[in-house]
């Protein structure tokens, strides 16, 4: 099969995935969350920047560090309880997963020791070693 065969292929298999409902959900309840919850967007970036400068300056020693990590907190909960956000990460995940085995079975299909991540996302070490 030569290289243009196999990008068409890939084409193919991309289009097949962005017809999924799980795709059509994560475009929709992305777009639902940049309209309706941009406030509650913009407060988690917010306090997850603050959080970020919190941490690169001291951690847990900084003397706003506990403050930090509360509106951090109140930010992301207000963020995530939406049903929108929900529904919008479950179908993220379907999606991963999908290319996920689809990564692990082109992978294995070409050779068993194609490195391809696994569940976790990590890449499993093949070792000739016994032992």
């Amino acid at each position: 099969m030569d290289r243009m065969a196999i990008i068409l292929k890939a084409y193919e298999v991309a289009d097949e995935i962005k017809s999924t409902d799980a795709f059509k959900d994560l475009l929709f309840y992305g777009n639902y969350m940049q309209t309706h919850l941009k406030n509650e967007i913009d407060a988690y970036q917010k306090a997850m920047a603050k959080f970020t400068e919190v941490q690169a300056l001291g951690g847990t020693y900084h003397p706003d560090f506990k403050e930090t990590i509360a509106v951090l907190g109140v930010a992301k909960r207000a963020l995530y309880e939406h049903e929108a956000v929900k529904k919008y990460l479950a179908a993220e995940k379907v999606i991963q997963t999908t290319l996920d085995t689809l990564s692990r079975d082109l992978g294995q299909t070409i050779s068993s020791h194609v490195k391809v991540p696994n569940e976790l996302g990590l890449f499993k070490e093949n070792s000739c070693h016994v032992g």
